[in-house]
């Protein structure tokens, strides 16, 4: 038994630990850390996939299981994530068990593979100056993946370390990243062009590595998913050659080689035929990612298999705080998109009771679950439960601790029912009366759904003059625009009828028109609120109280700095 073995931080690969190992516990050569270890001196360095997992474990008594190290501190996750379960428990095996140099890389096609291993192990320099401040720099996982050139958390270009990757030439050492050092690197010639499509790839690479998915009896069924006008013909015939000309469009033939990806668009077996025909043989993650990719780009959706799915295998639970099954296991849709500037999933949950939330992912662990990034809709439920604790006397404090949500919300949410239950009750009662009418002067008949654009006008006209009263009496200026008054003015779908139809709608428009805000009379309601404000508790308003008050900086605008020094005046 060992008397001590490090903890490994999160995403670092075990080699990394070993390394670090071999530091603190002083041995002089490498080969005699390689025994206290794994009680046998011909176990090799390796750091994607090593062996001799079950050794390893009973060394550190219990410490961590083979499981968990092979699960979340080597590289398997990422190539099992589109094999079948019996090829994966055969990988694993060798894993914890010994066996010949190669065997594993071999059992997953590594060796046969036209897609290289990276020839030296890579770091980021963000990670590892942030990971210095925390504990100490080590070797990540997710940036030793085959086609990942990018950090997936910080988008910076990795640095190609002087540490090889494979065993050919260091059999039996292991190099911690702090001995490495930070400015020994070299970076890769990276054409500008390339860049977001190889930030996907590292992202969505990382996906597969952090998959906590156990089943993956199948893989993915491209075919299934391929628009039939496009690349199909009608008796279900892939058109290759279109499909292949649009995929090297989008990729760029030059990317295609630097990935080991290239397709010969004069052969008719090549590995996107492969691929989509869904044959039974081992296809690398990598191009699997480039598939997935291809289809968010020209299709339009984010493809997303069952097995690396980023938010997990549903259901998921429902966060509204006030329905009967707040946090249970109901929420059956969630709708994938992919955010602009990070590249990382967006999940959007909706559930039946109407309460719809948004988070980014991927989630890392049990407690992402039950976390909100974003509330999208509250839903009825919530609608109902703030109305009734509005005919309280709760405070506006324990309002917002019942429903889940901020004071602020619970008082914007408050004056959008408000402001909707006129709307309601106007429209209502408009309703009725021509249904009255049209009773009264004919038969059974089928009513004419002809839209009465003055009536609407009319109407709308009542609400528009309301809401923007209203927005003026806010206690701080709120910009006055046609999306915000179709905000305050939202009942049932009046908001769409709003701001589609405002050129069937002259008075409301024309009224709309006077009192939208521009740049400069938004700024001069702020500038006057703000002395306002320090006139009735300072008296006075210097000039930068004012402006930052007002949060405006110089320069100002003409109009806006001449009521600026009237204000100091």
């Amino acid at each position: 038994m060992l008397a001590y073995f490090p903890t490994l931080y999160k995403d670092e690969l075990l080699y990394s630990g070993i390394a670090r190992y071999h530091v603190v516990s002083g041995n002089k050569t490498q080969r005699q850390t390689i025994e206290d270890l794994f009680g046998n001196r011909s176990v090799c360095a390796t750091a994607d996939l090593p062996s001799h997992l079950t050794c390893l474990t009973d060394k550190v008594n219990g410490q961590y299981t083979t499981d968990q190290i092979i699960k979340d501190h080597t590289l398997l996750p990422y190539y099992t994530s589109f094999m079948k379960q019996n090829k994966i428990h055969q990988v694993q095996s060798l894993m914890e068990d010994g066996n010949k140099q190669g065997e594993v890389h071999a059992s997953l096609g590594l060796l046969a593979s036209s897609i290289k291993l990276p020839v030296k192990l890579r770091f980021c320099s963000e990670c590892y100056k942030a990971d210095s401040e925390i504990c100490e720099p080590y070797w990540h996982r997710s940036h030793q993946l085959p086609g990942v050139f990018i950090c997936p958390l910080h988008r910076s270009i990795l640095k190609v370390s002087w540490v090889e990757y494979s065993t050919l030439h260091h059999k039996f050492s292991f190099v911690p990243l702090a001995m490495h050092g930070e400015s020994d690197y070299t970076e890769p010639d990276i054409d500008a062009n390339w860049l977001d499509h190889l930030a996907i790839i590292a992202v969505q690479s990382n996906f597969l590595l952090q998959s906590q998915s156990k089943s993956k009896e199948k893989t993915a069924s491209y075919r299934m998913v391929l628009p039939k006008e496009r690349y199909q013909t009608i008796g279900g015939r892939v058109r290759f050659n279109r499909l292949i000309q649009d995929f090297r469009n989008i990729y760029t033939d030059k990317l295609l080689e630097y990935l080991d990806c290239g397709i010969d668009s004069n052969s008719t077996d090549t590995w996107l035929h492969k691929i989509i025909r869904n044959q039974e043989e081992i296809m690398h993650p990598l191009r699997h990612l480039l598939i997935l990719g291809f289809f968010e780009k020209s299709v339009g959706g984010f493809f997303v298999t069952p097995h690396n799915h980023p938010f997990g295998n549903g259901p998921w639970p429902c966060l509204n705080k006030v329905a009967d099954h707040y946090n249970q296991s109901v929420v059956e849709k969630c709708a994938i998109t992919r955010c602009s500037t990070t590249s990382k999933p967006v999940g959007t949950f909706q559930c039946s009771c109407g309460f719809v939330y948004s988070r980014r992912g991927p989630d890392t662990c049990d407690e992402d679950r039950n976390r909100i990034g974003r509330i999208k809709a509250f839903g009825p439920v919530w609608y109902n439960n703030l109305r009734c604790l509005n005919k309280t006397n709760t405070s506006l404090r324990q309002k917002a601790k019942i429903l889940g949500v901020d004071p602020g919300t619970v008082k914007n949410q408050t004056e959008y029912l408000d402001t909707n239950k006129a709307v309601s009750n106007q429209v209502r009662s408009q309703s009725q009366a021509i249904r009255s009418r049209k009773i009264k002067g004919c038969s059974l008949t089928k009513v004419s759904r002809k839209v009465d654009w003055d009536q609407r006008d009319e109407i709308l006209y009542n609400a528009v003059v309301e809401a923007v009263e209203q927005m003026k009496q806010l206690p701080y200026p709120q910009r006055i625009s046609l999306a915000s008054i179709a905000r305050h003015t939202d009942s049932g779908n009046l908001k769409h009828k709003l701001m589609k139809n405002l050129n069937k709608l002259p008075k409301t428009n024309e009224f709309i028109k006077k009192h939208v805000d521009s740049t400069e009379t938004y700024q001069i309601r702020r500038l006057t609120w703000a002395a306002n404000e320090l006139n009735g508790a300072e008296g006075k308003a210097l000039g930068w109280r004012l402006l930052k008050l007002a949060g405006l900086n110089h320069p100002l605008r003409k109009d806006v700095n001449v009521k600026y020094l009237e204000l100091l005046s």
